[in-house]
C-alpha cells in the first residue's frame, strides 16, 4: 500500500510535468499559427494595396496618355482647370484655318523663326465630325474656358518642357478648324468672347477657294495610301516628286450645269464662310490678324522681303519683326512645299473651269 501511494506520488508530480510540457508545446503551436496567419494576413493586405496602387497609377497614365495623343500636351489633371498664365512663358495664340490652307507649315515655321519649333494640334477637331464631337463633348465645369484654359496649360506644359531640354520656345497654340457645322456651337461662340475677354491672340490664315479645292482633291484620292502623305519633309525629294505628280492635271468635273453650279456653289460658300469668321473676330472685339497663303509662300525670289511672315512677328511681339527674307524662312521649313502654283498645270481641264468661273464674280481666283 505504502508503495502504491509512493509510487503515486513519484508519477503525479511526473505526469503534471508531461501536462505542463504538452501545454507549452501547444501554446507555442498555437502562437505560431497565428504568427503565420497574422503574416500571411499581412501579405494580402499589402498586395492588395500594390494591387490598387498598380490600377490607379495605370488608370491615371492612360488617362495622360489619352491627353497626350489628343493633344501631345496635359498639365497636372487636378490643376488643369486653375491654370495661370506666365509672365516669363511663351507667347500663346489660336491659329485659325480650315483645311488644306497651310496651316501646319505656317505654325511651324513661325515657331522655328522665333525660337525652337512647337506643335500646333488640331483640337477642335480634323473634320466637321469631329470638330462638332469635340464641342459637344467640353464639361460644364470647363464650359466658355475651354480654349483659355487649353492655351494656359500648353503655355505651362513648355514652360515645363523648356526645364528638361534647355530650349527656348517662344510661341505656343493650337489650331481651331472653323468648320461651319461646329462655329455656331454655343461653346465656340462663348469660348471666342473669353479669349476676347482674355486678351488672347487669334492668327486667322486663309487660301485661294480654289486651290484648296484642288489639294482636297488631290488628298482625297490617296486618303488611305502612303504615295501621298498629308506633308513632305523638306529634303525629302521623292516624296515631293511624287506630291507635285499628283497636283497636276486634277481634272474638276464640270461636265454638265448641275455639277458646274455645284463647283461654283462651293467657291462661294468658302468666301463667304472667310467673311463670316472675319465678321465673328472684328464683332467680338478679338486681337486678330487676317494673313493669306498666298503672301506667305508665293513669293519666288529668295531676297523678297517676307513681309506678310513679319507682319504676324510684329503682332505676335516675338521673332523677327524687321528684316526678314523669304531665304530666312525658307530655311526654317520643316515641311516642303508641294503645291504647283499655275492652274493650267494643276487643272486638267483648265479652259472649261477658265471660262466657267469667267462668267461669274470669281473670275479672280484662277491664275
Amino acid at each position: 500500500m505504502k508503495d502504491q501511494e509512493a509510487e503515486n506520488e513519484f508519477l503525479v508530480p511526473e505526469e503534471r510535468h508531461k501536462s505542463k510540457t504538452r501545454a507549452s508545446k501547444g501554446i507555442r503551436q498555437r502562437i505560431r499559427i497565428t504568427c503565420s496567419q497574422r503574416k500571411l494576413q499581412v501579405k494580402i493586405v499589402i498586395a492588395v494595396a500594390l494591387l490598387v496602387i498598380f490600377l490607379l497609377c495605370h488608370r491615371y497614365l492612360r488617362i495622360v496618355k489619352r491627353y497626350n495623343s489628343h493633344s501631345y500636351y496635359i498639365n497636372y489633371r487636378k490643376k488643369y482647370d486653375r491654370c495661370e498664365f506666365k509672365a516669363n512663358g511663351a507667347q500663346p495664340a489660336v491659329l485659325m484655318a480650315l483645311g488644306r490652307s497651310g496651316s501646319s507649315v505656317t505654325w511651324d515655321t513661325l515657331s522655328r523663326l522665333s525660337g525652337d519649333g512647337t506643335t500646333a494640334h488640331e483640337i477642335t477637331g480634323g473634320n466637321q465630325n469631329t470638330s462638332l464631337a469635340y464641342f459637344n463633348g467640353i464639361k460644364d465645369h470647363i464650359n466658355e474656358n475651354w480654349a483659355t484654359l487649353r492655351l494656359c496649360n500648353i503655355q505651362q506644359y513648355y514652360i515645363d518642357k523648356s526645364k528638361v531640354d534647355g530650349k527656348n520656345y517662344k510661341m505656343v497654340g493650337f489650331q481651331w478648324k472653323p468648320y461651319k457645322s461646329s462655329f455656331n456651337h454655343h461653346y465656340a461662340i462663348d469660348g471666342l468672347r473669353k479669349l476676347a475677354a482674355d486678351g488672347m491672340k487669334i492668327i486667322y490664315l486663309t487660301r485661294n477657294p480654289l486651290d484648296r479645292f484642288i489639294s482636297n482633291v488631290k488628298h482625297k484620292q490617296f486618303i488611305h495610301s502612303d504615295e501621298v502623305p498629308a506633308h513632305c519633309m523638306a529634303g525629302d525629294n521623292d516624296c515631293i516628286k511624287r506630291h507635285k505628280e499628283h497636283a497636276k492635271g486634277i481634272d474638276i468635273n464640270i461636265q454638265n450645269d448641275a455639277k458646274k453650279n455645284s463647283f461654283i456653289e462651293h467657291l462661294r460658300n468658302s468666301i463667304l464662310s472667310d467673311e463670316i469668321i472675319q465678321d465673328r473676330l472684328d464683332s467680338y472685339g478679338i486681337k486678330h490678324i487676317h494673313i493669306r497663303y498666298e503672301r506667305l509662300f508665293n513669293a519666288d525670289a529668295d531676297d523678297a522681303v517676307a513681309g506678310e511672315w513679319m507682319k504676324v512677328f510684329q503682332f505676335l511681339g516675338v521673332g523677327p519683326q524687321t528684316t526678314l527674307s523669304m531665304l530666312d524662312v525658307r530655311n526654317k521649313f520643316e515641311f516642303a512645299s508641294t503645291s504647283v502654283k499655275n492652274h493650267n498645270q494643276s487643272i486638267a481641264n483648265f479652259e472649261q473651269v477658265k471660262d466657267a468661273l469667267e462668267e461669274t464674280e470669281l473670275r479672280n481666283l484662277i491664275h
